[in-house]
């Protein structure tokens, strides 16, 4: 039973793991929304880790780069965010976070998704929120000794944007010249005609790079992030992962075959005198081979029931903290996939446990009971 405990909680873990990676994915493309985002040089990297983890940051560049990017070739079109850090501490806020001004007027990153939840523009004193941001009992959230009302709050996309709150552009740049004034933006930044992050989305009759190279050559010492480039990253740690995960499924599942029909057989060597005194009291060696396939599946069952419960217990309350340690985008499934999965888990289980009893089985129901009642005297 231990065995199949530990091959069922390997192998429904694993499969949840392996979802929750896709959909972390699947959720990470559909946020990224610009094909290139133009910020300034040196906070690439920040940028990233924006979209990544909503780790909370400030960067900005002068408006003026709108127009230049405007005009370069193959930008089919363009809208600008505002990024304000909110720091936890009693002139800002009760915690970290990461605010995120956005052009109504020309949004086509951000917008698309959250009209899903309100379909119209917000307010000045109004906020959209990630799942993970902590709001007061009020529905309300406090920045820079301002209150905003929450107009609505997203569903969980195990992106940055979970850690995030949106207002509009002018509420933000109004925040930033509070934050401003208070020491926690640089003096020589004009954050009323300033941006963090010009995001474009290209022509598709041209090729990324190709307005990557226009964009280089029109607006000097800027930094260019490409969406491919951030997908492509995670790309390639999510397939190792998704490696290692079915590798350590399979290895388990091939040992665990292999434990069970030594064990299986073990047991079965052990009771020939009983299965033949069985056979004397009238039992067919259809009813042996039955025992033992009982017995397999009524242990197979009950391994598998405990391994997918112990691994419903890790993966699904310690989920994100998974995903934050190996620095991934997981999104655990809803109710009814996680159901389906884990029928196929208990399927598999069971079966691999029941089948590595076939052979005892058929060894205990093809022993000679004249044999087997002498063997010791």
């Amino acid at each position: 039973m231990i065995v199949v405990v530990i091959m069922a909680f390997s192998l429904y873990g694993g499969l949840i793991l392996s979802l929750s990676l896709n959909n972390g994915m699947r959720s990470l493309e559909a946020r990224l929304g610009a094909d290139i985002a133009v910020v300034p040089l040196g906070s690439e990297a920040d940028y990233e880790n924006i979209i990544l983890v909503g780790s909370p940051v400030n960067f900005y560049i002068d408006r003026s780069v709108e127009q230049q990017i405007a005009a370069v070739a193959g930008v089919r079109q363009f809208t600008t965010h505002f990024y304000l850090a909110t720091l936890a501490n009693a002139f800002c806020c009760t915690t970290s976070i990461q605010i995120i001004g956005i052009d109504y007027d020309t949004d086509f990153v951000v917008k698309p998704w959250i009209t899903k939840f309100l379909r119209r523009q917000i307010g000045d004193r109004e906020v959209i929120v990630g799942s993970d941001v902590i709001i007061e009992r009020d529905n309300t959230v406090k920045f820079f000794d301002t209150v905003f009302n929450v107009a609505a709050r997203l569903k969980r996309t195990a992106t940055g944007m979970d850690n995030t709150v949106f207002l509009n552009m002018a509420a933000a740049r109004g925040l930033a010249g509070i934050a401003q004034a208070g020491g926690q933006i640089l003096n020589d930044v004009d954050v009323y005609n300033a941006v963090s992050a010009v995001l474009v989305r290209v022509d598709p009759n041209f090729y990324t790079t190709s307005v990557v190279y226009g964009i280089q050559k029109s607006v000097p010492d800027v930094g260019i992030v490409t969406g491919n480039r951030i997908y492509s990253s995670i790309s390639v740690s999510l397939n190792f992962f998704m490696g290692m995960i079915r590798t350590i499924s399979t290895t388990f599942g091939i040992f665990a075959a292999l434990i069970l029909t030594l064990s299986f057989s073990v047991i079965a060597f052990g009771r020939k005198k009983e299965f033949a005194v069985l056979r004397i009291l009238g039992a067919t060696r259809k009813k042996l081979a039955g025992i033992v396939l009982t017995e397999a599946l009524a242990i197979s069952l009950c391994g598998a029931i405990i391994g997918s419960l112990l691994a419903i217990i890790v993966v699904f309350p310690f989920g994100r903290y998974i995903g934050q340690q190996i620095g991934m985008p997981l999104l655990l499934p809803p109710i009814l996939d996680s159901l389906k999965l884990l029928v196929v888990g208990l399927g598999i289980s069971v079966a691999v446990g029941s089948l590595s009893s076939a052979y005892s089985a058929f060894k205990a129901s093809r022993a000679e009971i004249y044999t087997t009642m002498r063997e010791g005297e």
